[in-house]
């Protein structure tokens, strides 16, 4: 539980008086003590803390693949082919986060997240897919 510089104008999410430390991980919930904290702590988890805990993890894998981006000039017209056509010339799945980073001279934890938000770009370029051929829009579009 944090406690610094928080102003105590919050109430205690168990029993409402006014509050000075708030949940660590997602600084939303608020407490007047720990034993309230370890009260809520099953219900926030469940309803609160989680959902923020994930949100915020997603933000930071974010901005991590936007450095990686701009560190390594990934966004260039030469990389951008380059990887295109190193992630598209072998077997769906077949490049290792290893082999990429030896490529493009990124580190392997770098590749990783790299190629997690490509597997991201790639599903939703899918399901947009699927959904304008099931709709008949594809088949309007010829």
């Amino acid at each position: 539980m944090s406690t610094a510089a928080i102003p105590s104008t919050q109430a205690c999410a168990v029993c409402q008086q006014v509050a000075t430390q708030r949940c660590s991980r997602c600084k939303q919930a608020w407490y007047c003590s720990t034993e309230h904290q370890k009260q809520d702590w099953k219900r926030h988890k469940q309803s609160v803390c989680d959902d923020a805990y994930q949100a915020d993890q997603y933000t930071l894998h974010k901005q991590e693949f936007d450095r990686i981006i701009q560190r390594y000039k990934l966004n260039t017209e030469e990389k951008s082919s380059a990887i295109a056509e190193f992630l598209t010339a072998g077997e769906e799945g077949s490049v290792s986060a290893a082999q990429f980073a030896e490529k493009f001279g990124t580190t392997p934890e770098e590749a990783v997240v790299f190629l997690e938000w490509i597997q991201v770009g790639v599903k939703f370029k899918q399901q947009s897919i699927d959904v304008a051929n099931k709709s008949g829009f594809a088949a309007a579009k010829r």
